[in-house]
């Protein structure tokens, strides 16, 4: 049975909406965003990056759940089996957040001879290295794969669960675009209050998925 718009929404965005917590990624595009030579361009390069390891993902993704069998009325044990592990992986990380030392300061890094295309690697890299936001992201992505909705729906919702997963790299630059000066000092604001509690934000994030993506799982076999 083919669930509808709605309901695979109602399945997915929550997942996306995780992937969208992001402290590091909020971080390193503020820093990107008011650092020395920062600028517009920077932060969308930036964006650009994250963006760009996003559709990696997706792409993977959409393959990998389209190898797997369908969903099918009743019992659903691979789609079981896959948030159970993914429930496991994210208690790992969550465990491994909460062991890491108490605050990091962020590196503002010097001036470079190409800061358009170091923006582009820097989003690229935090990005890459946001397993939190992979494990929730792929998810997603395969809960969509393997729907059996239409080409289409598939994939504008893979676009929007796309989009809200880039919401820390995003967010920022449209807001200092539109708001100017008061929106700069609020991105400061968060970014500093994000820095302070980057690990218990990211540790909460995974325990509280892996309960849910548990659930999840419990509920399909």
């Amino acid at each position: 049975m083919v669930p509808s718009p709605t309901s695979l929404a109602l399945e997915v965005l929550p997942l996306a909406l995780g992937a969208a917590v992001s402290p590091l990624l909020l971080v390193g595009q503020v820093l990107t965003l008011t650092g020395p030579g920062s600028g517009l361009r920077r932060g969308w390069c930036f964006a650009l990056g994250s963006a760009l390891v996003v559709a990696v993902w997706a792409v993977l993704g959409l393959a990998t759940g389209a190898a797997l069998p369908a969903r099918t009325l009743g019992p659903d044990p691979v789609s079981a089996c896959l948030h159970l592990v993914l429930a496991i992986v994210l208690v790992v990380l969550g465990i491994e957040m909460l062991q890491r030392p108490e605050h990091q300061k962020a590196a503002i890094s010097s001036p470079v001879a190409h800061p358009l295309r170091a923006s582009l690697l820097l989003g690229m890299g935090l990005m890459a290295a946001n397993l939190t936001s992979l494990v929730l992201f792929l998810s997603a992505i395969q809960d969509l794969a393997r729907s059996g909705v239409s080409a289409m729906t598939r994939a504008l919702m893979a676009a929007l669960v796309s989009l809200i997963t880039l919401l820390p790299s995003l967010g920022p630059p449209l807001a200092l675009a539109l708001a100017g000066s008061s929106g700069r000092r609020s991105l400061l604001a968060l970014s500093r209050w994000s820095e302070r509690h980057q690990r218990q934000i990211n540790a909460a994030l995974c325990f509280g998925f892996s309960i849910y993506l548990a659930i999840s799982g419990l509920l399909r076999l």
